[in-house]
């Protein structure tokens, strides 16, 4: 997995590597700074992230980084877990649109919004890469919805959540979709939240966390440890139990996957 952290290394970067049970963390080197949305493939070989405006991608140890966009229009990336393709959430109003790792072949998997949304943004695939979801935000509510990644079979989740909603992922058998949404209105502490792929059975699964994504069997995510004064990264089964840090107490690490 990719997370930001303050930790000092050299040459100096805010990205690095660790597996999934917190070990074996590794900087990735960084021709620029300020990245962010960062997320790797399955076999840890590939990163890919937004930098100033633009979606990049590159090899884990820090090579061979390609600027996939030049439009400073794009507001989220995201790499396949087989790394062979890249989703941005871009343009004015935002759409979803996924291309090759190599940035070829881009394609609008929303070139018609949904009914009474006026942006889609935050797409993520599934574990197997055959499904992406995303979400959209209308003047009163906000909708999560699927389709493939050629762009067919779009389907929808929900249309009718009425609080602000964001980085929705897919359980691992694709049966459930977990987001992040507001409590109870702007302003209010946010919540990850699990709800079935036909809209029902909305669960609260961990209160106050701005950040998560499933990787695997487990949620990852970000919560600010008032004891330390620091952002740590957390894992917890899908349920949201038997939480433990993956970080070391000293810094402040953060996925960097929401503003």
């Amino acid at each position: 997995m990719t997370f930001l952290s303050n930790r000092t290394v050299s040459p100096p970067t805010e990205m690095f590597t660790q597996k999934l049970d917190g070990t074996g963390v590794t900087p990735v080197p960084l021709t620029n700074q300020n990245p962010y949305y960062v997320s790797i493939s399955a076999d840890a070989k590939k990163v890919a992230f937004y930098q100033n405006g633009d979606a990049w991608v590159m090899n884990a140890d820090g090579s061979g980084a390609l600027q996939l966009t030049t439009d400073q229009e794009d507001e989220f990336a995201r790499i396949s877990p087989d790394e062979t393709k890249i989703l941005v959430s871009d343009g004015s109003p935002e759409h979803v649109s996924i291309m090759n790792v190599d940035g070829t072949g881009k394609l609008d998997l929303t070139p018609t919004l949904p009914a009474s949304m006026t942006n889609c943004y935050a797409p993520a695939f599934s574990a197997d890469s055959a499904l992406v979801v995303f979400v959209c935000e209308g003047s009163t509510n906000y909708g999560i919805y699927t389709v493939k990644p050629d762009g067919t079979g779009t389907a929808t989740v929900t249309n009718t959540l009425t609080t602000w909603t964001d980085l929705p992922s897919l359980s691992p058998d694709n049966k459930k979709v977990y987001f992040i949404s507001e409590s109870s209105g702007e302003g209010q502490p946010e919540t990850f939240s699990s709800m079935n792929l036909d809209g029902s059975g909305e669960t609260v699964i961990l209160p106050n966390t701005y950040e998560a994504i499933i990787l695997g069997s487990n949620i990852y995510y970000t919560f600010y440890s008032t004891a330390l004064q620091l952002n740590q990264v957390y894992k917890a089964g899908l349920d949201g139990s038997g939480a433990v840090s993956l970080s070391d107490g000293l810094h402040s690490d953060y996925l960097g996957i929401a503003e």
